[in-house]
Formats: C-alpha cells, sequence, structure tokens
C-alpha cells in the first residue's frame, strides 16, 4: 500500500512539475513569501508547520498545534509594499482550515489573492493499514489585479484590470518522528479574466497563472532541522533552523538555478520569540526576521505571529 501510494504521489506530482515548464501569465501574482520560510531560501514545503502553510503547503495545517496568525509586511526589493496576513485553525486531531490575504503593489500595478484552505489527516482512512501520517490540503484562490490607475500616468496609459480564481493542492507524508516529505502544486487550476483599454478600445481576454510544483524533504531533530525543496525541477533550496537559549531561532538558506545561469542567492533570519503566556499558558508569540541577498536589490521582511492553543 505505501509503495501505491508513493508512486502515484510521484507520477502526479512529476507530471505536474513537467507542465509546470509552460506558463501562462510569466511574473503575475509572485508570492513573494512570508519571513520565516524566506530565511530558509523557501525550503517549507516538506515543513509547514505554522500559519505560512496557507501559502507553502497547506497539507501541513492540520499538523499545527496552535491556531496561529501571521502578519508580514516588506518592500520587495525596496520598490513594491507587499502585505500578507494569514490565519489557521486546526478543528480536531484530522481537520484544519486557513485563510490568507496577500496585498501587494499601488495605483500603478496591484494584486490582491484571497486563499481559503482545507486540511485532512487520513490517519482515520488508512490507519487501519499501518499508514499513518499522510495529509492532504488545498487553497480555493479569488485573485485580484488592476493597473493604470495612476493620476500621473499620460491620457493615452494602458489601464485595465483581472479577477480570477485558482486551485493549490498539497500533500504531506510523515515517514517517523525525524523525516517528513511534502509536495505542492501552486495553480494546479488557474484562470483569470482580463479587460483591458488602450487607445480608445476594450480588450478582453482569458489567462491562467503559470502552474509551479515543489518537492520537499524535511530532517528534523531535537532543537535543529533542515529542509530541502526541489521547484520546477530545476531550482534547489536548501534551508535550516536552529534553536538557540529556548528563545531564539537562527536560520539561513541558499538556492540555485540549475540552469545555464546557475543563478545563486542566500538568505538570513532571525527568530524572536516562544514566549508562552496566559493563566492557562495558551498563547504564544513570535517575531521573525529574514534578510535576502538578491539581484538588483535586497529585501528586508519583518513577520508577527501570535498563536493560541
Amino acid at each position: 500500500m505505501k509503495k501505491l501510494i508513493f508512486l502515484a504521489a510521484a507520477v502526479i506530482f512529476t507530471g505536474a512539475a513537467i507542465f509546470a515548464g509552460q506558463p501562462m501569465t510569466p511574473g503575475a501574482f509572485i508570492d513573494v513569501g512570508l519571513a520565516r520560510p524566506d530565511s530558509m531560501a523557501g525550503a517549507f514545503t516538506a515543513i509547514a508547520d505554522d500559519a505560512s502553510a496557507v501559502f507553502y503547503n497547506p497539507a501541513g495545517i492540520v499538523n499545527s498545534n496552535y491556531k496561529d496568525f501571521t502578519f508580514m509586511y516588506t518592500k520587495y526589493k525596496g520598490l513594491v509594499p507587499y502585505n500578507v496576513t494569514s490565519i489557521i485553525w486546526p478543528i480536531n486531531e484530522n481537520r484544519g482550515v486557513g485563510l490568507g490575504v496577500i496585498v501587494s503593489g499601488d495605483t500603478l500595478f496591484d494584486e490582491k489573492t484571497i486563499l481559503m484552505s482545507y486540511s485532512e489527516k487520513l490517519d482515520w482512512l488508512i490507519g487501519r493499514f499501518g499508514i499513518k501520517g499522510l495529509c492532504l490540503g488545498a487553497s480555493f484562490k479569488l485573485q485580484f489585479a488592476g493597473y493604470g490607475n495612476n493620476i500621473d500616468g499620460a491620457a493615452d496609459r494602458v489601464q485595465g484590470s483581472a479577477a480570477g480564481c485558482g486551485l493549490d493542492l498539497g500533500v504531506l507524508y510523515a515517514i517517523n518522528s525525524e523525516l517528513q516529505v511534502g509536495a505542492f502544486v501552486r495553480d494546479a487550476l488557474s484562470a483569470l479574466w482580463w479587460g483591458s483599454k488602450w487607445d480608445g478600445v476594450d480588450h478582453n481576454y482569458i489567462q491562467g497563472v503559470g502552474l509551479t510544483t515543489d518537492l520537499g524533504l524535511r530532517y528534523k531533530i531535537k532543537d535543529f532541522m533542515c529542509a530541502l525543496t526541489l521547484s520546477d525541477l530545476d531550482t534547489l533550496k536548501i534551508g535550516f533552523e536552529k534553536t538557540m537559549f529556548d528563545y531564539v531561532d537562527i536560520r539561513g538558506g541558499f538556492s540555485q538555478t540549475m540552469d545555464f545561469e546557475s543563478y545563486q542567492q542566500y538568505m538570513v533570519g532571525l527568530g524572536i520569540g516562544h514566549f508562552v503566556f496566559g493563566q492557562r499558558k495558551e498563547f504564544s508569540m513570535n517575531l521573525d526576521f529574514a534578510y535576502l541577498f538578491e539581484r538588483l536589490d535586497n529585501t528586508f521582511e519583518v513577520q508577527w505571529s501570535l498563536k493560541y492553543r
């Protein structure tokens, strides 16, 4: 039975990765990310253990021990305002839900994405076969965009807007307490209805967002965790997290494209938190920072999280 599950997952996600090389709208609705995952190079596919799971792998929502709210603000490469809000709510040991909102850009070009996520652990279904720790997740997305609404633009500037929907799919499998694997397909289904106007003529068309895939592996022991993710079969991401003095997380990451450019990126991060408070020790708070060394300009991110048990 285990072999059958792994074979089916490999066929589905490898096939998706092949089609990921045929994007429909390059550059549209690209998720910058959140500070904790980004400081680990985005190698979060097989971790997904907090509110970031809504964006990186919704299958992990059900594994969280907390109801988790997080918010991040950054200026991507020092130019583009980017706001992310997310909340996850494990309903019981087998089910969980999540909600995420991304708002980026300005009047020149803006994008908004609303994600509604669901996660389920299948122990109740296949536990009788000796298989435990398999989780599935999905996020339904509503997406909106607008451009050319800046008041300082020329009279003949191109203006338009878009609205559409999409679907993300994820899976996690805990092989044991230390080793976990995951896969995530972003925009497995996508459709956007665009309306533009230039030279006094209206133009309408349908175009989706390009599908992307991530295959991940996570290893965790005591207060140390490392992970890797293979994105679209052409980018390798490696990250680590080390907890020190119970309240400080040191993070780092590295990504490498496997093409003729062989482009490399480095990331570092710091987490301050695990502060538990409340009459029943039901609350926990974290503050996370990430610094991304990138092309053109670097990006600094700040993320705040509040968790409730």
